[in-house]
């Protein structure tokens, strides 16, 4: 093809161009996805940087196009042209993402391994999407951080810290080796530590089996002490007169002390000697009893008359006595 030629076709398709209003945005662009495909609607809470013909991807595969993206009620209604070849169920889920920080975004896909197929024509309800951040939520909380927000924060604790620091260098280095040495020697317990939580969960279980009987002596007990509350003025009064026995009774035993001591002490050679003497007293009394049924036999009758006579030698006993 000569100059002039090239000059004429591109005068042509100018005038063409000119004359028709035709720009660029008019030319279509190529279908992403080669093959029949069905529609899909997906609801966003924000669409707003995402644009018609935007690729949609699975697995990172593309595998459907944006083909409309309109305003629904409080949601971003993204109509998806997707290949016939994916199946999406009910489960799925969908987000809106970026090639790079500051590239274009596009749909990801993540399938569902349960539910229903989704039909042509379905929708994915806004539950089920999302979008990753994106520059300009970076700078949004960039900015925070720099004109007041945690890096403001993390300033005022670095000041208040030189504050506390500042002439108190040898405090903090003897308060830092006693933490070191009480975590050293909390680490060594450990093994008894943990037979301490052990034998605490052993103790928790007995209690939660014994749970019936506790609560039944807690059910009794309560009967208990509603009866000793009931009771409570007679209980007062009872320890009321038992002080008032106590003030009395103290000095009394300590006035008679001395004196059943020492009643106790001439008591002493008495009962030693009738200890003495027991083996002839159980003669005596045995005696007694065989003279007692003997006159039963020798005088049958309500009543027998007879003289007794006992002959004491005073001096035998006390010579007897002596000796012991």
């Amino acid at each position: 093809m000569t100059r002039r030629a090239l000059a004429t076709l591109t005068l042509l398709v100018g005038a063409l161009t000119a004359g028709c209003g035709l720009t660029l945005d008019d030319v279509p662009l190529p279908d992403l996805v080669d093959g029949p495909t069905y529609a899909v609607t997906i609801e966003f809470a924000d669409a707003l940087n995402l644009p018609v013909d935007a690729p949609v991807k699975l697995d990172g595969a593309t595998v459907g196009q944006v083909s409309a993206v309109e305003a629904g009620d409080y949601v971003a209604e993204v109509e998806l042209a997707l290949s016939t070849s994916v199946e999406l169920r009910d489960s799925s889920r969908a987000e809106i993402r970026l090639t790079s920080p500051m590239g274009t975004a596009f749909v990801q896909l993540f399938p569902g391994q349960t539910g229903t197929v989704l039909a042509d024509g379905a929708t994915l309800p806004v539950a089920a999407t999302g979008s990753a951040p994106d520059v300009t939520d970076l700078l949004s909380a960039l900015s925070t951080v720099v004109t007041g927000g945690s890096f403001a924060d993390i300033s005022t604790i670095v000041d208040q810290l030189n504050v506390a620091l500042t002439g108190n260098a040898d405090d903090v280095r003897r308060l830092l080796r006693r933490l070191d040495t009480a975590v050293t020697e909390l680490n060594a317990d450990f093994p008894q530590v943990d037979r301490l939580t052990a034998s605490l969960d052993r103790l928790t279980t007995r209690l939660a089996g014994d749970l019936p009987q506790v609560t039944g002596s807690l059910t009794t007990l309560t009967g208990l002490v509603t009866t000793l509350d009931q009771q409570r003025a007679q209980l007062v009064t009872a320890m009321e007169s038992l002080s008032r026995f106590d003030a009395v009774a103290t000095p009394l035993t300590d006035a008679v002390r001395a004196d059943l001591v020492a009643q106790l002490q001439d008591m002493g050679p008495v009962v030693r000697t009738l200890l003495a003497g027991r083996d002839d007293i159980d003669g005596v009394m045995n005696g007694l009893v065989a003279f007692a049924e003997g006159s039963d036999k020798a005088a049958p009758g309500d009543f027998a008359n007879f003289d007794l006579t006992f002959l004491l030698d005073l001096k035998a006993l006390t010579a007897t006595g002596g000796a012991r």
